[in-house]
């Protein structure tokens, strides 16, 4: 059966092989599937030209992601701060990588805004939450290392991750819930309000000590309830630390070590002690600011400010369809601008939403139907690297057109099984495969597979609704390898069965927010989407529909003038039309000069 669980994946064929048995005689919806626009044209323009006509005379920008995080926003802002004179980080945490390129090497950041490789002022905000060692010691030192300066950033007085809460999200959290890096723990701290905050590690030794000391209430019960000796879990950071080193670094791994040797005080100790030599006592810690208060005051003054959103909208806490499997802070473009400490009605804001395609992805677990396979599939099998795929569904091509091939004239995609020396998958999970491994497609934080899917015309309609319409999308080079491209331009249900669910005169149903879910209904762009506490989406299969790929025309190598390639115009004007959004700009590589800005004839 290949490289997954024999027993798991034979359940997984057979679901796969009922919904769509299921759903196979689907009346075909033509408002969806045969949208097209032959006569939509798209040219090229200068870069700047059209920047400098999308932010206008906006002096809030707001990046945000607008799907589930690993769009490319660290590029595109990057483009946009050379027309802001500062950049703000002002939410969430160091569960989110974002990868920009300087002199042709690769950076990462994780709690800096990226910009910081521009030379601008950068600010990294109360509101957020970050490992200050990890932030020096993983971000600016190797930026220092490198001859590039940071002592234009300033740091607010952020909430601090510290070693303790890092352990209990690298073991308390199930499979592909967390990044590992504190995030659920430390918002709990936030809530209740003992959470330690940067300015505490710049007080007295015996303040420090004793506000440590009654957050570490959770981390002690955490032990308890878990029944783990001191010895297990340094064990277990230890083993957790070979599979991915960045979630348990050395100081993380020598709190626990002070812990097992001495006592919960001696664990303390050692904290305070570190904090005090690796962050108050050293040089090379950035600047400390009333970031809120500098940032208004460069408000006042004229100044323009982009504000680095982190994640991405589905991710937000706030967003009642995806909340259950989000992440810890708002991180929509609202929840941005409020933790911001900007008047919101002050000053013209102008919101850019960061999308992905041809092969869309989705940070973390979570029920995404475009997705071709489930979002725990990877890591349910202990798939941690690409390179755990061994020889698995090498032939992208020949996987890819198949895929295509198997989707039914109503958009149904067909249960089809894909054979190779390593055993049989169903396409889906095969193209997932296959096309992490073609792109690279893996977590920067995590460096886990990620599952790639198509386009969501559904879940993107709601985005331009909550977010406003202007949109970039990264990646759309890929397309220069597709002969076919596809949208989910609907979602459909399935009930299993097997399933335990609410029954009426009419059958099986979930109802959410009063509406009755059903085997064969039709969600699409534009309609209410259910809510997460239902799970209406985790039994939705999507209504695909195939498009024209740019392989024979590809985008690569295009400049100022040129038209787009038809297929192109074609696949970015049916976006455009079934979810409101206006696309500015298409990504073609990760510098930040390799972009196509766009004008609709």
């Amino acid at each position: 059966m290949g490289i997954f669980n024999e027993k798991k994946h034979i359940a997984y064929l057979r679901a796969k092989e009922e919904a769509w048995r299921a759903l196979r005689d689907l009346p075909r919806r033509k408002d969806l599937l045969e949208v097209s626009f032959p006569d939509a044209q798209y040219t090229i323009v200068d870069s700047r030209k059209a920047l400098e006509d999308l932010v206008g005379d906006g002096q809030l920008i707001v990046i945000s992601g607008g799907y589930f995080g690993d769009e490319g926003k660290g590029k595109w802002g990057n483009s946009l701060a050379e027309l802001v004179d500062a950049v703000l980080r002002d939410n969430s945490g160091p569960n989110t990588g974002r990868t920009a390129v300087k002199n042709g090497k690769e950076y990462v950041f994780h709690g800096c805004p990226s910009a910081i490789l521009e030379g601008l002022p950068c600010f990294i905000g109360p509101n957020t939450t970050n490992d200050p060692i990890s932030l020096l010691e993983e971000e600016l030192l190797p930026l220092k290392r490198d001859g590039i300066f940071y002592d234009k950033l300033q740091v607010g007085n952020f909430n601090i991750i510290t070693p303790y809460h890092r352990i209990m999200d690298v073991l308390g959290s199930g499979i592909n819930a967390s990044t590992g890096v504190g995030m659920t723990p430390v918002h709990k701290s936030v809530a209740a309000k003992t959470c330690p905050q940067l300015d505490d590690l710049f007080d007295t030794t015996a303040s420090l000590t004793e506000r440590i000391k009654k957050d570490m209430d959770n981390y002690r019960g955490f032990l308890h309830a878990k029944g783990l000796t001191r010895k297990k879990v340094v064990e277990l950071l230890e083993e957790a630390r070979k599979h991915n080193p960045r979630v348990v670094p050395d100081h993380v791994l020598e709190f626990a070590k002070a812990h097992q040797q001495g006592n919960i005080n001696t664990a303390i100790e050692y904290m305070v002690t570190s904090y005090q030599e690796k962050v108050v006592a050293n040089p090379l810690f950035p600047q400390r600011a009333d970031v809120p208060y500098v940032v208004r005051e460069m408000l006042k003054a004229g100044k323009k400010i982009l504000l680095e959103g982190t994640q991405a909208y589905f991710l937000s806490s706030k967003v009642e369809q995806t909340h259950r499997n989000g992440t810890s802070a708002d991180t929509s473009a609202a929840g941005v601008i409020a933790d911001s400490g900007i008047h919101p009605a002050k000053y013209k804001t102008v919101i850019i939403n960061i999308h992905k395609n041809p092969f869309s992805t989705r940070v973390g677990r979570g029920n995404i139907p475009g997705s071709f396979t489930d979002q725990n599939r990877f890591a349910e099998e202990k798939i941690t690297k690409i390179a755990d795929f061994q020889e698995a569904c090498i032939d992208f091509e020949s996987i890819h057109q198949l895929y295509f091939q198997s989707v039914q004239d109503n958009g149904i995609l067909k249960h089809t099984l894909c054979h190779d020396p390593t055993g049989t998958y169903e396409v889906g999970e095969a193209l997932a495969i296959s096309s992490s491994r073609k792109f690279g497609e893996c977590g920067r934080t995590t460096k886990k597979p990620r599952i790639t899917g198509l386009f969501d015309c559904v879940l993107s309609a709601q985005l331009a609704a909550a977010q406003g319409p202007y949109t970039v999308i990264s990646c759309m080079d890929r397309g220069d390898d597709c002969e076919k491209v596809g949208l989910v331009v609907g979602h459909v249900v399935h009930l299993p069965e097997s399933g335990d669910f609410k029954k009426d005169s009419q059958g099986a149903f979930i109802d959410s927010n009063g509406i009755k879910y059903r085997t064969g209904t039709v969600i699409g762009p534009g309609d209410p989407i259910p809510s997460s506490s239902s799970n209406v989406l985790h039994y939705c299969q999507p209504i695909i529909k195939v498009m024209e790929g740019w392989k024979q025309t590809p985008i690569k190598g295009l400049e100022p003038g040129d038209e787009l390639p038809r297929s192109v115009c074609d696949f970015v004007a049916t976006v455009e039309h079934l979810t409101g959004l206006e696309i500015k700009a298409l990504g073609i590589g990760p510098r930040n000069e390799d972009a196509l800005y766009l004008k609709r004839s």
